[in-house]
């Protein structure tokens, strides 16, 4: 709990009785490897901050492929923003790809608190900008970079990611073959 505090409190600094109320919101689970967070097809009514762990955002597209959106490492945010908000079913599943812990939210607890401590909001917009941000990254890498730079990208930017997922995930995230992923690094190192 005291690393989800410590994360929080680069938001926003909370008094004791702050914390003290959102405290009794929050609820450490255990999250097990291929273990679902957010089904396809349901409304994501919780969002988790992620302590321990590894879990990919994805979808499914017509032709029954898997599109990896978005993994989740230590100390970000799983939630889809866009079912919570208008409430709709989702068009992702979140998975956990390692034996992880999470520590766990009802969207609407957060949202009662903020009625009674403002400060709430502040890092309720946060959490939704994280997410946010990093999905625009992903679509830029998708969009505007050839896939040896994609791949650098990664290796620069989240080099843990590469030793934490299998060729299969980082070619459905990069939106590239896995032969092309398997040989990106061979071709970096000449």
């Amino acid at each position: 709990m005291e690393i989800f505090r410590q994360h929080i409190t680069k938001t926003a600094d909370l008094t004791g009785q702050e914390w003290t109320a959102f405290s009794t919101i929050l609820k450490s689970k255990s999250i097990a490897k291929k273990q679902l967070f957010l089904q396809a097809g349901q409304i994501c009514y919780s969002s988790a901050f992620v302590v321990k762990g590894l879990f990919k955002l994805y979808a499914i597209d017509t032709q029954g492929n898997e599109k990896i959106i978005q993994f989740n490492i230590e100390n970000t945010f799983l939630s889809d923003c866009e079912s919570y908000i208008n409430k709709n079913p989702s068009d992702y599943s979140i998975k956990a790809l390692e034996n992880s812990e999470i520590i766990a939210f009802k969207n609407t607890d957060l949202e009662n608190l903020c009625i009674q401590f403002p400060v709430f909001e502040k890092i309720g917009r946060q959490v939704t900008h994280d997410i946010l941000a990093y999905h625009k990254e992903h679509l830029k890498i998708l969009l505007t970079m050839t896939p040896q730079e994609r791949y650098e990208f990664l290796l620069t930017n989240r080099p843990n990611l590469l030793q934490r997922v299998s060729v299969t995930h980082l070619s459905q995230f990069l939106g590239l073959t896995r032969e092309t992923v398997s040989r990106l690094p061979s071709k970096i190192a000449a």
